[in-house]
């Protein structure tokens, strides 16, 4: 509250009243609503303004990416992708991804971690655990013991400033035996997910040394549009970026 009684100006826009406090300013009704799915929470007495802005600049990102996202492969109820502007969708977290944006997998179950695979550039010189094969051999071979499975999922770290660890879940209710037919099926399932993961990181390091002026800018615009910088500073880092 400022003197005599006079509402707070929200800390995100600076324009409307503050009507929630937060852990270090307040809100407007106007700027919760900009955090869609990227902030959701009933204590916002607990969130600082910048995990605020950061919701914000990655909820205008994410509508940028639904414009233009046109899946050509979808798999199941999974994942969906766009291989022409290199764009992942899992519609569990309506949260559209870069292909350079996810780093690596992990395939668990029960606890247990199966295989893994990288997804973003090379590291040292390489693929992150290798590509097809490795990820076609942790998920067969020997028959193992009947067993009761009961977490059957991906793990997939990411480069998102707000999902940096996000899950497909095969298994979302109840369990099942190794033995059955339901395990072969999600097993089917998994190859052809994690197939593609595969085929996504061989597609990184492809392009891993083609330098995307357009994102650069891209980010920066997301930046004006949510508020966060002014006009003069996007156009003098777009100036930068083209050697203007």
């Amino acid at each position: 509250m400022g003197l005599f009684g006079a509402k707070e100006k929200c800390s995100i826009c600076g324009v409307n009243d503050g009507s929630i406090k937060l852990q270090d300013g307040c809100i407007c009704k106007t700027c919760q609503g900009k955090c869609g799915e990227f902030l959701i929470t009933l204590g916002w007495k607990n969130i600082p303004v910048q995990r605020v802005k950061k919701a914000i600049v990655a909820k205008v990102d994410n509508d940028n990416l639904a414009r233009i996202f046109n899946p050509d492969k979808k798999l199941e109820k999974y994942i969906e992708i766009d291989t022409v502007n290199r764009l992942l969708k899992i519609p569990a977290y309506r949260v559209i991804f870069r292909f350079e944006d996810l780093i690596e997998y992990t395939l668990i179950e029960n606890g247990a971690n199966i295989t893994s695979g990288g997804l973003g550039r090379a590291v040292a010189g390489g693929v992150l655990f290798g590509g097809i094969g490795a990820v076609v051999g942790g998920i067969t071979g020997p028959k193992k013991e009947r067993k009761e499975i009961k977490e059957l999922r991906i793990k997939i770290i990411t480069r998102n400033s707000v999902y940096q660890e996000v899950y497909i879940n095969f298994l979302t209710t109840g369990s099942i035996k190794s033995d059955s037919m339901m395990y072969n099926i999600y097993n089917g399932h998994i190859q052809s997910v994690l197939t593609e993961f595969a085929l996504m990181g061989d597609s990184n390091v492809q392009a891993q040394d083609q330098t995307s002026g357009a994102d650069e800018i891209l980010k920066y615009k997301n930046l004006l549009d949510a508020g966060i910088i002014t006009s003069e500073e996007s156009e003098a880092k777009k100036k930068q970026i083209l050697n203007l």
